[in-house]
């Protein structure tokens, strides 16, 4: 297994502990393609296939035939509704009834998951702590001082209590944490308690 050292705050005194870490989760080379074949297919599920356009059929008016078939000069046409013509109708548009939702595999989604958390940690953007109050108050002043977005991974209640209204963290629990979370936060906080769980979810085979 290996090691790394969680930042624990004692009153005045500062100490670091040791806490055991799974290589399979915590020790994943980074693979670029992956992550983003993943995170496309986050992005695609999160995607509602709202554009609507109307064909020749429901665009109103043209019922009438603009001008004789003959005599005029000018191409034959049967109604303003054409494609071909300004205010006509949209061939082969958007029906607003696209299916953007894809299938992820749920191996390659623990593999990213881990990925990230690797890659966070190399990076010194990922940190462990400890379910404290004080904990929870250096966390709000991170928040304060970078004023940029963070991730809590915790599944304690009290602790979701002291710092979910605070601006620009989110939470979440280690069983819904995945690769699209650790991109989009530039700081993670994870809770000591919770890496069990968190590396059993991720080095699960099934």
């Amino acid at each position: 297994m290996a090691e790394t050292k969680a930042k624990t705050t004692k009153k005045a005194e500062k100490k670091e502990e040791k806490v055991k870490l799974n290589p399979k989760v915590w020790e994943v080379p980074y693979n670029a393609d992956l992550v983003a074949q993943v995170l496309y297919i986050y992005n695609s599920n999160a995607r509602k296939g709202g554009a609507v356009v109307k064909d020749r059929s429901e665009v109103s008016g043209g019922g009438r035939k603009p001008w004789r078939q003959k005599g005029t000069g000018r191409a034959r046409v049967g109604s303003s509704r054409s494609p071909i013509w300004i205010g006509g109708g949209v061939t082969f548009g958007n029906s607003g009834e696209k299916n953007w939702n894809k299938k992820i595999n749920k191996k390659m989604a623990r593999k990213a998951t881990c990925i990230m958390l690797s890659s966070r940690l190399r990076e010194k953007a990922l940190e462990f702590f400890n379910e404290t109050k004080k904990e929870a108050k250096k966390i709000r002043e991170e928040v304060s001082k970078t004023a940029s977005s963070v991730l809590v991974i915790t599944d304690n209640e009290d602790l979701e209590k002291m710092i979910r209204n605070v601006n620009g963290v989110s939470l979440i629990t280690p069983q819904k944490v995945n690769a699209k979370h650790l991109v989009a936060n530039r700081m993670i906080y994870v809770d000591n308690n919770i890496i069990e769980n968190l590396e059993k979810r991720l080095t699960n085979d099934k």
